[in-house]
């Protein structure tokens, strides 16, 4: 439940980043790309810590 909730707020936060970026370099805004794009950071936000577990590594 808690990786969802990562990847829901990283794909709010993603919009808000990618609309004002566009706005700012005057781009077109897609947010179809954005919403992938910020999911997938997301997704590597939630998976990074479970791939450096250093407890299991460094306990014997």
């Amino acid at each position: 439940m808690k990786e969802i909730i990562v990847v829901l707020w990283a794909v709010i936060l993603g919009q808000l980043v990618g609309y004002i970026g566009a706005a700012v370099t005057s781009l077109t805004y897609s947010p179809v790309t954005v919403a992938i794009i910020s999911a997938i950071f997301g997704l590597i936000v939630c998976i990074l810590p479970h791939i450096m577990d250093t407890k299991s590594a460094t306990s014997k």
